[in-house]
């Protein structure tokens, strides 16, 4: 797969560099290795409309080991999902493309439904890592035994990429889970995990995990049981550094190491009075292998960027970032927020996402103020509107007092990858 096509080319006529040996359309395309040369060249988009060329150009697209060269290393983000606030049953999505020159492109959904025929309508993500995306749904059955209507739990793993989806058996835990978290990392396997956390059995003192391998089809039991969880928000996982990071309201991280069954715990770099992690929810991200924690505490619009050292031994600050020169930008914030029923935010703006260039000036922020989506340059100090949000009522800034989305977990903001990579 790695060969040159100039090498090819030369290959086929070696006495000659100045009148090498053309080949037709039909003979370059019969040798695999200049044909896929040739298509790991070609944009996602196009190539998947290549598909229908022939059979044999989908199996060699669809090949997990040209995924692997394909997805670029590394794979930044193209935009992000956002979840409407009114209909929660059936949910639509908005989508935020980060380059505004894509703004007129389609969205790879705005409704999920998986089967075609509505079955399987009312489909919320829960989570998403590097392409793939978590996705729940609740079935209404009739049980003759209790003649009462009972809620079967459905869980799918989605690639919107390349529209395939999997469905996931159920986790064995006897009542809901308290989060779910998945993980995939492209560049170390093409098989996922997800993480699944529940009570342990039915008290509410201690928890489990459980942990579901792509590649057995099953779920395991990772670790023995835990207590003196109740605080830490399950919901919104982060992996880095080969374990999943959950923040505590109490001021701490906890995290599980996937890879040996173990659970540990480090301090946040800062702890603000009467922190609440359901209010100031302090989004824990990942971006370009750095774990990073923004520090923000309404109705402040400054913010500091914490960076956490790979070996847990402390955080740096990294970056600090003043808002007011955008807010100020938007005087007709509370006029908007007025005429929707709010007196006045108690922040003007809601933080959906961080993303870590690989320069300084090439990292930004994606704010929402009602009605626009923002991108913030964190280096140059630059903005510019990404495209236009729909106004619900309530607002997501009301949603979100605290200044931040859900980022990563439901309800709120979803990464979006391009990925080739086949859901397995």
């Amino acid at each position: 797969m790695k060969t040159n096509i100039k090498q090819y080319l030369k290959s086929q006529n070696p006495t000659s560099n100045k009148h090498p040996i053309l080949l037709s359309s039909t003979e370059l395309a019969s040798h695999d290795d200049v044909l896929t040369e040739i298509l790991l060249r070609l944009p996602i988009r196009s190539l998947l409309r290549s598909k229908c060329v022939s059979k044999h150009w989908r199996s060699l697209i669809s090949d997990h080991r040209f995924a692997a060269i394909r997805n670029p290393n590394p794979n930044p983000p193209h935009g992000l999902f956002l979840q409407s606030i009114g209909n929660v049953g059936n949910p639509e999505y908005e989508f935020v493309p980060f380059d505004r020159g894509n703004c007129n492109c389609k969205p790879p959904f705005k409704k999920l439904e998986f089967d075609g025929d509505g079955s399987t309508s009312g489909i919320i993500v829960l989570h998403s890592s590097n392409g793939l995306m978590l996705c729940y749904s609740l079935h209404e059955q009739f049980c003759k035994i209790t003649k009462s209507i009972e809620y079967n739990a459905a869980y799918y793993v989605y690639n919107p990429t390349i529209n395939q989806v999997v469905s996931l058996p159920r986790p064995n835990f006897r009542r809901r889970p308290r989060g779910m978290t998945l993980v995939f990392d492209p560049l170390k396997s093409c098989h996922y995990k997800v993480i699944c956390v529940g009570g342990h059995y039915w008290t509410d003192d201690l928890y489990t995990m459980e942990i579901y391998l792509s590649e057995t089809g099953r779920w395991k039991t990772s670790g023995k049981p835990f207590g003196n969880q109740i605080d830490t928000e399950f919901t919104g996982g982060v992996y880095w550094n080969d374990a999943v990071h959950w923040i505590n309201k109490k001021g701490f991280i906890f995290y599980l190491k996937v890879n040996e069954d173990q659970v540990d715990r480090v301090s946040t770099p800062v702890v603000h009075d009467g922190w609440n992690v359901k209010q100031h929810c302090y989004p824990l991200v990942e971006s370009r292998d750095c774990l990073l924690f923004i520090d923000i505490f309404p109705p402040s619009l400054k913010l500091d960027v914490h960076e956490m050292h790979r070996d847990y031994s402390g955080w740096s600050v990294k970056y600090h970032v003043d808002l007011n020169q955008v807010m100020t930008r938007f005087p007709e914030i509370d006029r908007i927020a007025l005429a929707l029923g709010h007196f006045r935010l108690v922040q003007p703006f809601v933080i959906h996402c961080f993303v870590e260039g690989e320069r300084e000036e090439d990292s930004f922020l994606v704010l929402e103020i009602p009605g626009k989506a923002i991108k913030y340059n964190i280096g140059l100090k630059t903005f510019e509107e990404l495209c236009d949000l729909e106004l619900s009522k309530p607002l997501r800034l009301s949603v979100a007092s605290d200044g931040f989305s859900k980022l990563g977990r439901w309800p709120g903001a979803f990464l979006f990858f391009e990925s080739l990579s086949k859901v397995l």
